[in-house]
């Protein structure tokens, strides 16, 4: 097995928008002209948060966009058997884990967005908030658990991941996007 310290660095602002029971519990009881207030009120809450509060870029969103990159990048691992082989499978089998990520509500930005309210062909708009930190840095803990991947491909696969992938919410609109600070084999 082998372990590795990824250093990210965001060059595009992320934006959070992440789903929460009590929220949608709390959304579906509004009438149509409550809801633009309640934005206002509740954006902040949208951000993904640890069991002390705190902020945090939730592992899975990295572990997503890396997994993505293996399959949209097409790039043929080494240790391949077939020229058609990605690196998606495995992908999925490594483990990524303690995102060093932590931020303060005081550190989020207001975000407005004027959306369809049934979503992207809707007539009927409606103003939407969300959380959005303009810069931010973290590391994660990647596993790999055979030891196959070079830390050169594992490199390219996150490059890919941060120029095309990114995390988070608005990422077709080129939010989330991030580049590799720094790649650490612990042994």
């Amino acid at each position: 097995m082998k372990r590795y310290i990824i250093g990210l660095k965001g060059i595009s602002p992320i934006v959070f928008n992440t789903r929460q029971i009590k929220i949608d519990e709390e959304i579906s009881t509004l009438k149509k002209d409550e809801y633009s207030d309640w934005e206002k009120k509740n954006w902040k809450r949208k951000a993904e948060r640890d069991n002390k509060g705190n902020i945090i870029i939730p592992v899975r969103w990295i572990k997503s966009a890396f997994v993505n990159a293996c399959k949209h990048s097409r790039i043929v691992p080494s240790f391949a058997t077939s020229k058609k082989e990605t690196f998606t499978r495995y992908g999925e089998a490594m483990y990524f884990q303690n995102s060093s990520f932590k931020c303060n509500e005081k550190d989020l930005i207001l975000l407005e967005s004027c959306m369809g309210a049934q979503g992207a062909g809707s007539k009927t708009k409606v103003w939407k908030s969300y959380p959005k930190l303009d810069n931010w840095e973290t590391t994660v803990e990647v596993l790999d658990p055979a030891g196959r991947i070079k830390e050169e491909e594992l490199k390219t696969i996150f490059e890919f991941a941060g120029m095309f992938e990114g995390i988070g919410d608005f990422r077709k609109v080129n939010h989330g996007r991030f580049e590799i600070t720094s790649i650490k084999e612990i042994k």
